[in-house]
């Protein structure tokens, strides 16, 4: 990837470069144990079944989501009197909402977690049992998958 002069600012990709990167992805011949091996590189601490959700909804049912959305758009401008399929977009949101959880849930960490378990002992000590209720949802919620959506706002 080229770089501006603004040594922390790469150059956008041209429509040609993009397209390119595209074609190498779809061709790749062992695409599943590539996005492991790379997601397990990036996220050292990931436990396994977490790097195989994030396959999943990133290059094995993901990518196959995300190339039925460009169709169905591209079916719509050549043919506008049929409607946008809008299951085709909650079947790509879908992945793509995954994907978010699983990079929030690594944000959080196991330093995240072993701090809200510190947390929970620290409130057991004090009798504090709505705030221990409140930090074990918030642990429920972080390994079910149910935090809030993104705010892109």
């Amino acid at each position: 990837m080229q770089r501006s002069n603004d040594a922390n600012m790469p150059e956008p990709l041209s429509r040609e470069q993009r397209w390119e990167i595209v074609q190498t992805l779809l061709q790749r011949g062992n695409l599943r144990n590539e996005a492991k091996q790379a997601l397990r590189q990036a996220y050292l601490n990931a436990p396994e079944e977490m790097l195989e959700t994030a396959v999943f909804h990133l290059y094995v049912d993901g990518i196959g989501a995300a190339i039925d959305w460009l169709v169905d758009l591209e079916l719509f401008l050549c043919e506008p009197d049929r409607k946008l399929d809008l299951s085709v977009t909650y079947h790509l949101l879908y992945h793509l909402y995954n994907w978010y959880q699983f990079s929030e849930l690594l944000a959080d960490g196991k330093i995240g977690v072993l701090e809200r378990l510190k947390k929970i002992k620290e409130l057991v000590a004090d009798g504090e049992v709505e705030a221990i209720l409140a930090t074990v949802e918030e642990l429920e919620a972080m390994f079910g998958g149910i935090r809030n959506y993104p705010n892109f706002q």
